[in-house]
């Protein structure tokens, strides 16, 4: 850190070098992208994480991925979920895309929006076939847990066979 001219509030502060353009911006300018704060990391761009951008650089290239990340978390937790079991009622829908997998999840709900989420990634609303299953390991000593893992397509219902 050096003590320069901020780029955008123009204050004689410390400064923080721009991870893109290399301009300085001061620490109330900069902006920082943590990958603490997106949970679903699967489909965000890990070039822009743990990483700090000016105004400008967070406005042209980071603020519109992250209105997608944000959009696609809310279509997730909104989605149509048709179990494995369901081959009636999901029968006549066209599967176009390949399953999705997941693994290494903590719980069944985390395994299973973690699913949604890279269906509604993909533009999806709706995914079936979904199988998950636990796997009991050990994590040292005599303690156990469960990690699930899970598979599912994702499908648009109105598209037909």
């Amino acid at each position: 850190m050096t003590k320069k001219t901020c780029g955008s509030c123009f204050k004689n502060k410390t400064s923080l070098r721009c991870s893109d353009c290399e301009d300085l911006s001061c620490k109330s300018c900069s902006i920082f992208v943590d990958e603490y704060e997106f949970e679903y990391m699967a489909q965000f761009s890990q070039d822009l994480l743990d990483k700090v951008f000016c105004p400008s650089c967070y406005n042209q290239k980071v603020s519109d991925q992250i209105q997608k990340y944000n959009e696609a978390l809310v279509l997730a937790k909104n989605i149509n979920v048709y179990d494995k079991d369901q081959g009636s009622e999901t029968g006549i829908i066209k599967k176009i895309e390949k399953p999705i997998h997941v693994k290494d999840c903590e719980g069944e709900k985390e395994a299973l929006m973690k699913l949604a989420f890279l269906a509604a990634m993909k533009g999806y609303d709706t995914i079936i076939d979904t199988h998950l299953v636990a796997e009991k390991v050990s994590r040292g000593g005599k303690y156990r847990t469960h990690l699930w893992r899970g598979s599912a397509v994702p499908v648009d219902p109105k598209i037909r066979k």
